[in-house]
């Protein structure tokens, strides 16, 4: 992540906690019904997001190179992902790993999980 999103997070951190305003006992059912929401759209956005890398990013790292991709040799995110693979292609279960060295779907997936979590119960 790059530096001054990981301070603006950092410091938004700092001054509020949204989810800790929802929870406060004093908080309306309207604030934890309009704190989830939002916690379910992100979580719809990534689901989405996921679908989208799994489609314009995995599905084509995987696919055997056009006559004239392989003639160029520029280098995109696809194509940069499966070079050295053809010997690792017998093992479908290979990763591939995020500009930060993540496992790209696993790393996905936990992400959505985690917001999963976020919802809070209403009573």
């Amino acid at each position: 992540m790059p530096r001054g999103h990981r301070e603006f997070l950092a410091y938004m951190s700092e001054k509020s906690n949204i989810r800790e305003y929802a929870l406060n006992t004093t908080a309306t059912p309207a604030i934890r019904n309009a704190y989830n929401a939002t916690v379910e759209a992100l979580v719809a956005f990534r689901n989405i997001h996921i679908q989208i890398v799994a489609g314009y990013i995995i599905a084509p790292s995987r696919a055997p190179r056009a006559s004239y991709i392989a003639q160029n040799r520029a280098l995109n995110l696809a194509t940069a992902s499966t070079k050295g693979q053809q010997a690792a292609r017998a093992s479908e279960k290979q990763q591939l790993a995020g500009t930060g060295g993540t496992m790209l779907i696993p790393f996905l997936k936990q992400t959505r999980d985690e917001t999963v979590e976020a919802v809070m119960a209403t009573s």
